[in-house]
């Protein structure tokens, strides 16, 4: 029974978690996948930041849903109560966690191994819902414009943190990097867009596996797990 989820296996815990923020940062807490610091409320909880050793700037999150839907970046106090309220309207667990400024990277890991990095570079603000489906607001740069050991560095944290959520076939980790080279994965996407121009098809791109031959590798990876 971990977190109220009765375990019965990897895959299992996998389907459980789904895209779930709160159980996701409990695991990464446990299993020491570096993540920025958080807090998990369930409604009727105290949402005070100082009961919780915090202070804007955070971000507020729904814990369940995706594509940045129920994320709300917080600068000033006096913003702090209104996006609480909006995640809240999506889900009755919330997850607050402090906001890191840095570059965005995905990578998409297959079979326990990580492709290459891509950088995500939005053309204004951050990459939220408009930046991530409106052609044209955000530029996807893969291979990532990182050296060797920062490209290595980051591929291994996200093999790992996929690792503790017990995700085997496919996934896509998403992480923040300082300016100092501190690396922070703030969530794995356990079903990323499987489109032409998605991201985890644009990295298997750069290492030459075009989308038919992805597609084939997911299903041969998939039969082969439960064989």
């Amino acid at each position: 029974d971990l977190y109220g989820i009765k375990y019965t296996g990897s895959g299992h815990l996998a389907s459980a978690i789904g895209m779930d923020k709160g159980v996701t940062k409990q695991i990464f807490m446990s299993k020491g996948v570096p993540t920025a610091k958080s807090v998990w409320i369930k409604k009727g909880e105290s949402t005070d930041l100082k009961d919780y050793g915090m202070k804007v700037p955070v971000v507020v999150k729904a814990c369940n849903g995706g594509s940045s839907v129920g994320v709300v970046l917080v600068h000033q106090e006096s913003e702090y109560e209104d996006a609480v309220k909006t995640c809240f309207e999506l889900d009755n667990q919330i997850l607050v966690e402090d906001f890191i400024k840095g570059r965005e990277f995905s990578i998409g890991v297959i079979n326990k191994k990580a492709l290459p990095v891509v950088e995500i570079i939005p053309r204004d603000g951050w990459y939220d819902y408009k930046n991530k489906y409106l052609p044209g607001a955000t530029e996807d740069v893969c291979p990532a414009q990182i050296n060797e050991e920062l490209t290595k560095k980051m591929q291994k944290l996200a093999e790992e943190a996929c690792k503790a959520l017990g995700i085997v076939t496919y996934s896509r980790a998403d992480v923040l990097m300082k300016k100092d080279g501190s690396m922070y994965c703030i969530e794995v996407n356990t079903l990323p867009g499987m489109t032409v121009t998605s991201l985890v098809p644009q990295e298997a791109r750069a290492m030459g596996m075009e989308f038919p031959q992805l597609c084939e590798h997911l299903i041969n990876v998939s039969m082969k797990k439960y064989k």
